[in-house]
């Protein structure tokens, strides 16, 4: 353990021999270093933000001189940029010319510093010096300066802190995973460190990610050890702070009545209690937090009034994907109450490990899959809409991948994915009108290549004689009319339902034209049924109904107007025989037989590739339900046929 009687011992001890020390002056500076009284929690000023260790995480270059030979001897040390500066002190890049490496000097910054500057100068360097741990940065040597003031020299850091690559990671500059598991891995490695700090009988008391460094080579580094205190020292110089001490930015590091930094404090230690232990726990829960959630637990200020009143710690509640396990480690370090905490902070540091190393608790996840089902049960309870269903859904979900053994669950999300909704969400609507449209266009476009078909019939119409012109003509602009409208469709985004009954109409007369080339009973009612199956394989190809009125006009309107005497007769019966007439073509055996092997060879082709066409789809549709019913079987193994 140590205490204030062994430091200034020590201290007495090295005051002869300290580097740079000439005549009884400096001796004289020295000892009264190390037997002014040195509390560890005064409520005067404190090194607060200019930490020793905290400015040396990377070379700032030539930031200013940083000393000459007259104020430290210069036969070892060589000086060189400054590294960095807080409130008291300066911390100087230096050579050591002994062993030839670099290193970190820090130095008091005051001309004059006061005892009490002084006494909290040499505590830091001896409990600094005295955590011999690999994520304490080792100091090399304590020693006066010609001005008789101290300094201690330091290994000199570099990397990154915590802080700077937690703003990385919340600006998209680091792979989210890659760098939360080396954050995670950092963590615990500084809960080992504490833990050793503790066991020496030293609380930091400003633990925060601005004083934790991640080295270049995977080395961890625990910095600022300036307001740290002893267990054993009988003093309490906390007193109990106002309103106005607690209202402070975040990042800072509070000096005098509150020793740390507010945003990580434990609400006994803003409360100006004696911090121990279970303090440096609530600051590491703190940063665990602000690790997971890629924010930190305290935002803004913290009043005397909110420090008493319990949070929601759970990271997830700020990433929904955070963990549940790293959930319930966060609400256990920040604890209100310290007994409630952690033990110590390497327990806190194993269930971290021990999440890093594939050691999920079961129970917990298990308690969480229940909350989950309980919220998914709540929201079918609230209705079958949209909203419900999906919030349904995805707490189910979360429940199942929590606990797979969990058959309620299991069953849940099986009843859901089987069982379809009262109204279909607009999201799925909008993914089968997209497919809708897709298929409408490759089959617009076999109904456009089919009008070629029709103009295939004007040469056996001219080889088998023409009487009137005018409807070979109409016949054929007709059919390219009909082929160039339904491609247009086909370009289209959204195919409109007019453009569908435009397109039937130029059919209608189409087919209204064969009746008068050949009457209403042998060609045009199989062109009827053709066309109307094409349409109707199509639900987005307009009502039904109306595109069947419309193509059965083609041959009642003809009939009708025969029947009625408008129009000249195409057919009449004759001793039980039809004979057939045309206005517009003059029948000859080859040309007609030949004409009539054609159509229905086309028609069959037609028909056939509308089949198929519905029978693909078909089966694709059959296929893709099955698939997912196959995968939902691998998911939740106790689901059976249904």
């Amino acid at each position: 353990m140590v205490d204030d009687r062994d430091a200034t011992d020590e201290t007495v001890r090295q005051a002869p021999t300290l580097k740079g020390v000439g005549g009884a002056e400096d001796v004289g500076v020295a000892a009264t270093v190390a037997h002014t009284p040195a509390p560890l929690d005064p409520s005067g000023p404190t090194v607060g933000a200019g930490s020793a260790a905290g400015l040396t995480t990377r070379p700032l270059g030539a930031r200013g001189t940083a000393g000459t030979a007259p104020d430290m001897p210069t036969d070892r040390y060589t000086l060189g940029s400054l590294l960095g500066q807080g409130g008291m002190g300066e911390v100087v890049l230096a050579f050591d010319e002994q062993i030839g490496r670099e290193v970190a000097v820090k130095r008091i910054r005051a001309e004059a510093p006061s005892a009490d500057e002084l006494s909290r100068f040499m505590r830091e360097a001896r409990v600094q010096g005295r955590l011999e741990h690999p994520a304490v940065v080792p100091v090399h040597d304590l020693a006066i300066d010609r001005s008789g003031k101290p300094y201690f020299v330091m290994k000199r850091l570099q990397g990154t802190t915590m802080s700077e690559l937690l703003e990385r990671l919340r600006t998209g500059k680091e792979d989210e995973v890659v760098a939360r598991r080396r954050l995670l891995r950092a963590f615990a490695d500084v809960c080992l460190a504490i833990e050793f700090a503790h066991s020496a009988g030293i609380i930091h008391r400003d633990l925060k990610p601005a004083n934790i460094m991640l080295g270049d080579f995977g080395e961890v580094y625990v910095l600022d050890w300036g307001v740290a205190r002893a267990v054993t020292d009988p003093q309490d110089d906390s007193v109990k702070p106002s309103k106005a001490d607690l209202e402070l930015d975040s990042g800072e590091t509070r000096a005098g009545t509150v020793l740390g930094t507010p945003a990580y404090m434990a609400p006994e230690q803003l409360a100006g209690e004696r911090a121990g232990p279970a303090a440096d726990i609530y600051a590491l829960g703190c940063i665990l937090y602000e690790i997971i959630a890629s924010t930190p637990l305290h935002g803004g200020r913290r009043s005397l009034t909110a420090i008493l009143k319990p949070l929601d710690a759970r990271p997830s509640s700020k990433r929904p994907d955070a963990p549940p396990e790293l959930d319930t480690i966060c609400e256990r370090a920040t604890q209100l109450e310290p007994a409630k905490r952690f033990s110590s902070a390497r327990a806190l540091g194993d269930v971290v490990q021990a999440f890093l190393d594939g050691d999920r608790d079961l129970a917990v996840r298990r308690e969480v899959a229940q909350h989950h089902l309980a919220a998914a049960q709540a929201a079918l309870a609230r209705g079958t809409d949209e909203t419900s269903r999906r919030d349904a859904m995805r707490a189910a979900g979360r429940a199942l991948a929590l606990d797979p053994t969990a058959s309620a669950a299991a069953d849940l999300v099986t009843r859901l994915m089987l069982e379809p909704p009262k109204e279909i969400p607009a999201e799925v609507e909008q993914e089968v009108a997209r497919l809708d449209t897709e298929s409408a266009r490759t089959q617009g476009r076999l109904a456009a290549y089919s009008m070629i078909g029709y103009l295939a019939f004007v040469p056996l119409l001219l080889w088998t004689g023409v009487r009137s012109m005018t409807f070979v003509v109409v016949f054929a602009a007709l059919a390219i009319a009909s082929g160039l409208q339904v491609w247009n469709l086909t370009r289209k985004d959204h195919i409109e339902t007019k453009g569908i009954y435009l397109n039937a109409l130029i059919n209608a007369a189409l087919i209204a034209i064969v009746c008068r080339m050949v009457g209403p009973f042998i060609i045009a009612p199989t062109l009827v049924t053709t066309t109307l199956m094409a349409y109707a394989a199509h639900p987005s190809f307009g009502s039904i109904r109306i595109v069947s009125g419309i193509l059965a006009g083609a041959v009642a309107v003809p009939w009708a107007l025969e029947a009625a005497g408008v129009l000249e007769s195409t057919y009449r019966f004759v001793g039980g025989e039809l004979i057939l007439s045309s206005p517009v073509v003059t029948f000859s055996a080859v040309p007609v037989q030949l004409a009539f092997a054609a159509l229905l060879v086309a028609l069959v082709t037609v028909v056939a590739l509308l089949t198929r066409v519905l029978a693909v789809r078909q089966r694709d549709a059959t296929r893709k339900v099955e698939l997912q019913a196959w995968h939902l079987r691998q998911i939740v193994p106790t689901t059976t046929r249904r």
